[in-house]
């Protein structure tokens, strides 16, 4: 097969003017969300540059988008049909898991982050998706925590499905490319809103290996590394992809990774699709793996 294309982008934050959470779903963390989305996140996430992200995206004819998480502010089942929604528009097909937002307290799954499960694989997590030789490994570190919060975990029975999931899509020979949504690498995130248990993706990926690491959470487009068994496994973070900045690093962007079988690998080409506020889109530099 020829190269595939993935399209990763995060933490859209579906800017909406849905109808306020009644009493009884403010009466949690909920609250706080909603207080900050009307006061300050509904100005900073904007749905006219989440629909410049979007169809740019659509020009590019990607193979597969890889949304790492984080589609509504207080994970409201109004929020999530209106996710669903959104999802089933998108102008190519994607693999989505959830992140700390879609996820602040404890709701009925059906009638939220469930209703996005036709862009899941089988779950319980990891789940995996395959496009060609590519197989996306989506990794659910989205757990409902204490207030003013926003830190993930991931747990010792999930990292031992995905080490068995790595050493069988490794053995298959396929490209290996793991979704979550909080930054694997500590000191990424500040420690109320970083991944609590980082050593055992990390023991994962060390012991099994992974071809690229896909998160998002910090809104702020990094390239980091985990070890791996044959060397440094690379780790991408991506901004908001409905942020309104003028910092490049923190402007509404998308990362776009070409994959390509090569001596008995894969060659991976990244480059990241930026939007700055009143800005005209950038484009950085391949960066190959």
């Amino acid at each position: 097969m020829n190269t595939i294309t993935i399209a990763h982008l995060s933490d859209p934050h579906l800017p909406t003017e849905m109808s306020p959470p009644r009493l009884r779903e403010k009466l949690n963390k909920r609250l706080f969300s909603h207080l900050s989305w009307k006061r300050r996140r509904r100005f900073l996430h904007r749905p006219e540059i989440l629909a410049r992200v979007m169809a740019d995206i659509g020009s590019a004819h990607v193979n597969m988008i890889a949304l790492t998480g984080d589609l509504t502010n207080m994970g409201l089942p109004g929020e999530c049909r209106h996710a669903l929604r959104w999802l089933e528009q998108m102008p190519a097909p994607c693999t989505v898991i959830p992140g700390n937002h879609d996820t602040l307290v404890h709701d009925n799954w059906q009638r939220t982050v469930g209703l996005w499960q036709p862009w899941m694989g089988a779950l319980p997590f990891p789940f995996v998706r395959r496009v060609g030789p590519v197989a996306l490994i989506g990794v659910s570190s989205a757990v409902p925590t204490p207030w003013f919060r926003a830190t993930g975990r991931m747990g010792a029975r999930q990292a031992a499905r995905l080490a068995g999931i790595l050493h069988e899509t490794g053995r298959q020979g396929l490209c290996r490319i793991v979704m979550i949504h909080h930054p694997p690498v500590p000191g990424l995130a500040i420690a109320r809103k970083a991944l609590k248990d980082p050593r055992h993706f990390a023991h994962c990926i060390a012991r099994e290996g992974a071809e690229m690491v896909l998160h998002g959470h910090i809104h702020t487009s990094t390239l980091s590394s985990l070890p791996g068994p044959a060397g440094a496994v690379p780790v991408l973070g991506i901004a908001s992809a409905s942020a309104l900045s003028r910092d490049p690093l923190r402007a509404a962007a998308w990362n776009r990774i070409a994959i390509t079988p090569r001596d008995g690998g894969y060659r991976l080409g990244v480059t990241r699709r930026f939007f700055p506020a009143g800005g005209a889109a950038g484009t950085t530099q391949e960066t190959i793996f």
